[in-house]
C-alpha cells in the first residue's frame, strides 16, 4: 500500500538526501524533512489534480444547495469538501440527444466557496483530492514524486539550479501523464 509518506521519501532519494520521515506528525518525527514535507505534500497534490484531468480523481455527486445566489446567477451549491477543480454541472433536465454546457463559476460566498449558476442542477462533476495514493496513475505518481522533490529541494537548501530542472521534470511528466489519461 502506498500512502504520502512512501511519495515523500521517494521525493527525498529523487533530490539526493540519505533521510527518510516516518510520519508527518511534528511528535513521532521532528525532522526538518518531515516538517516541509507535511508543509508542502498537500498543496503540491492539490495542484497537480488541479493542473489536469485524471480519470482516477473524477467524482460525481448530488449538487446540494448554498442559499442566496450572488447577482447575476440565479443558483448556488456547495463547493464539495474533497474538490480540487469542478469539471461540470449536469442539469436537473439534461437532454441526452442536445446536451450543452451548464456555464458557472465559483465564488467565495460567507466564508466558503460556491458553485453559481443560471441552470438547475442535479449533479455535480469534480477533480478530488480523496484518493488514496494506491489509486494514482503510474505517472500521476511519478509527477508528484518530481514536483514535491523540486519544492523540497529548494526548501531543504540543497541548491537552486537543480530545483528548477526537477520542477520543469515534474511539469514535463504532468503533462504527459494528462495527455495519455484523457
Amino acid at each position: 500500500m502506498t500512502t504520502n509518506i512512501d511519495i515523500s521519501n521517494r521525493a527525498l532519494a529523487e533530490i539526493g538526501t540519505r533521510s527518510q520521515i516516518t510520519s508527518f506528525n511534528p511528535a513521532t518525527d521532528a525532522s526538518q524533512e518531515a516538517a516541509y514535507c507535511n508543509l508542502l505534500y498537500n498543496p503540491f497534490r492539490d495542484f497537480l489534480l488541479r493542473n489536469g484531468d485524471y480519470e482516477f480523481a473524477l467524482r460525481s455527486a448530488l449538487t446540494v444547495v448554498a442559499g442566496g445566489s450572488p447577482f447575476p446567477w440565479t443558483f448556488s451549491y456547495t463547493y464539495p469538501a474533497d474538490c480540487v477543480r469542478v469539471k461540470q454541472l449536469i442539469p436537473l433536465n439534461v437532454n441526452l440527444l442536445d446536451p450543452y454546457p451548464a456555464e458557472f463559476s465559483i465564488l467565495g460566498q460567507g466564508g466558503s466557496r460556491v458553485i453559481a449558476t443560471n441552470v438547475a442542477s442535479e449533479r455535480v462533476v469534480y477533480s478530488s483530492n480523496g484518493d488514496s495514493e494506491d489509486m494514482w496513475d503510474s505517472m500521476f505518481s511519478e509527477s508528484m514524486v518530481r514536483f514535491l522533490g523540486s519544492g523540497l529541494m529548494f526548501a531543504l537548501e540543497n541548491g537552486g539550479n537543480p530545483s528548477a530542472r526537477l520542477l520543469n521534470d515534474a511539469l514535463q511528466f504532468a503533462e504527459i501523464a494528462s495527455q495519455r489519461n484523457g
